[in-house]
């Protein structure tokens, strides 16, 4: 009678694990396809693949009300656009405060330790200090482009220089004029970008190697959730004077 019993404890236990197992498995498919089923609303249109525009619209309702006064706080305190710097954030992090890449950049901003350290932020992964460290780092690089960058030219090379770092900024510029191009304009720049990973061009330059395609797709992207943002707030009458 006891070995019948453990059989079917045993029986029971593999039935329960294998149920387990099989929740587990289907798990990402089921939210794959309940992030299909999302409806992208009729007036929001933006350049970016529909299933990347789809995870953004669930990220909005589910990530973005726990971060939205802290992005309007910080963006006011350095004079930028919020709705930027919340874009940045969602491109740097998909807006998770626990973010972290292979070369241990951190939080919603993605910061370096360097970079938290000079700007006083202890712990990268507190969204507020995050944010706050990101909007103060984006007005400073912004404040360092030349003044002859006229607007929005000046707020893309902004972002691609806390991307890839404003030395290679800088370095595009120059091999923007070396081949003809407008130094001072993000149409032009990001097509010479790219060519800081090509050993021709870069061997001349101060700053020498960078993934120069990185800062191109990284603004593109910051400039279309930017746009989808803006387009639902609008939608949902919760966009502010300033924009």
């Amino acid at each position: 009678m006891s070995v019948a019993n453990d059989l079917m404890k045993t029986f029971v236990f593999v039935a329960l694990l294998l149920g387990v197992l099989t929740v587990l498995w289907e798990l990402p498919k089921w939210e794959q396809k309940a992030v299909a089923r999302q409806v992208i609303p009729k007036q929001v249109t933006v350049d970016l693949p529909t299933f990347d525009t789809q995870i953004f619209l669930r990220h909005v309702k589910t990530r973005f009300p726990r971060y939205k006064e802290e992005f309007q706080r910080s963006a006011e305190a350095q004079g930028i656009p919020w709705t930027l710097l919340a874009a940045q954030a969602y491109q740097e992090s998909r807006w998770n405060r626990n973010a972290m890449s292979p070369t241990g950049v951190r939080g919603l901003m993605m910061l370096t330790r360097a970079t938290a350290s000079d700007l006083g932020v202890k712990n990268r992964l507190d969204p507020k200090k995050s944010i706050a460290g990101g909007a103060q780092y984006f007005a400073h690089l912004y404040r360092r482009i030349p003044q002859q960058v006229s607007e929005p030219d000046r707020t893309f090379l902004a972002l691609a220089a806390y991307n890839v770092g404003l030395g290679h900024v800088k370095d595009a510029r120059i091999l923007a004029s070396r081949l003809k191009k407008d130094p001072n304009k993000w149409d032009d720049l990001k097509t010479v970008l790219p060519l800081l990973s090509k050993k021709k061009y870069y061997r001349t330059l101060p700053h020498r190697y960078a993934r120069g395609w990185e800062p191109v797709h990284y603004v593109k992207r910051i400039r279309a959730y930017r746009i989808l943002l803006e387009q639902l707030l609008q939608q949902n009458g919760q966009q502010n004077s300033e924009l």
